[in-house]
């Protein structure tokens, strides 16, 4: 069950076939939209993702939104490694 403004309620389900051939639902890959706009941060030590978000966006729950402004790394532990500079994006989930 995907919840209404989740991040992949739009996103297509489809069925696939395992190799034993059981049948399954899953979700068609996440396209991740550009993200223009972007304000460059230095991590500090002991921050949080979801502290970070809750800085930017009041919301600490929308922490994707920085790891989609920053796909070269998909190791969030990686990416909030202290004195690395970090994509902090605008909310594109906020209304305008």
């Amino acid at each position: 069950m995907l919840f209404p403004g989740s991040r992949y309620a739009a996103i297509e389900v489809v069925e696939v076939a395992d190799p034993d051939g059981t049948r399954r639902r899953t979700l068609v890959t996440r396209r991740v939209p550009r993200t223009p706009g972007v304000l460059e941060y230095v991590v500090l030590d002991g921050e949080r993702l979801d502290h970070l978000a809750a800085r930017f966006y009041s919301d600490p729950q929308k922490y994707w939104l920085i790891l989609d402004a920053n796909p070269e790394e998909l190791d969030p532990f990686r990416l909030m490694r202290p004195g690395r500079r970090i994509r902090i994006p605008r909310d594109r989930t906020a209304p305008r």
